[in-house]
């Protein structure tokens, strides 16, 4: 089979444009956003660094 044909080389365009134009309308669509939101904001809180935590509003001595 040879891409020679522009009938057949547009077509096959045209069907991939279709599919990619078909997948960012759902990725991006309000109803995927909110859902990509509410699954980042419900998972648990691990941490898994061998380094000290930060701790926020503490008054520590001036070196």
């Amino acid at each position: 089979m040879t891409l020679d044909n522009p009938v057949l080389l547009s077509a096959i365009g045209l069907i991939v444009l279709v599919a990619l134009v078909g997948f960012g309308a759902h990725y991006f669509s309000p109803e995927a956003r909110l859902e990509r939101r509410r699954r980042r904001n419900n998972y648990r809180v691990i941490s898994k660094a061998r380094r000290p935590m930060v701790m926020l509003n503490v008054r520590d001595k001036k070196r």
